[in-house]
C-alpha cells in the first residue's frame, strides 16, 4: 500500500483482496482520531470496502497487475472518498435493483446499493469507473 503525501489522502493498491481491510482500517483510524461517532464509522467503512470491491472484481477483473486509487478528505463536517480503477467503466444506472422481486437472489448490484443508501452523496465519472462518495460527519 503506497501512500502519496498531499492535502488529500491518495492510497493506491494493486488489486488484490487483502488491501480492502488494510485501507478500511485506515481510513477507520483517521475518522476515529477525530472521534467521529461509531455508527458513522461503520457505514463509511462498509461503503469503501464495497467500492474497494467491486473496483477490484468488476473494474480491474481481478487483476493484481492493475491497481486501485484512493482520494480521501476528511475535513470537520463531511469525508469525501472516491475509488478509481483501471477498468473499462460501467453504467451504474444499469445495475439491477436487489430489492425487485425477480432479482433478490441474484448476486450483483447489492454493493452499489448499499453504497447509495448509506453515504450522503454519491454520483460517477463519465466513464464509469470512479465512485465519489461523501457523508456527513455530523
Amino acid at each position: 500500500m503506497e501512500t502519496i503525501k498531499t492535502n488529500m489522502e491518495v492510497i493506491k493498491v494493486p488489486t488484490e483482496p487483502r488491501y480492502i481491510n488494510e485501507v478500511s482500517n485506515k481510513i477507520s483510524a483517521l475518522l476515529e482520531k477525530k472521534s467521529v461517532n461509531k455508527n458513522l464509522i461503520f457505514e463509511i467503512r462498509l461503503s469503501l470496502s464495497e467500492a474497494l470491491r467491486n473496483a477490484m472484481v468488476h473494474g480491474n477483473k481481478n487483476d493484481a497487475c492493475l491497481t486501485v486509487t484512493i482520494y480521501c478528505n476528511i475535513d470537520d463536517d463531511k469525508i469525501e472518498l472516491s475509488v478509481e480503477d483501471q477498468g473499462q467503466g460501467f453504467s451504474p444506472n444499469k445495475v439491477p435493483d436487489p430489492t425487485v422481486r425477480e432479482n433478490v437472489t441474484k448476486e450483483s448490484g447489492r454493493g452499489v446499493y448499499l453504497i447509495r443508501h448509506l453515504m450522503d452523496e454519491v454520483s460517477y465519472n463519465q466513464k464509469g469507473n470512479v465512485i465519489r462518495m461523501t457523508k456527513s460527519l455530523r
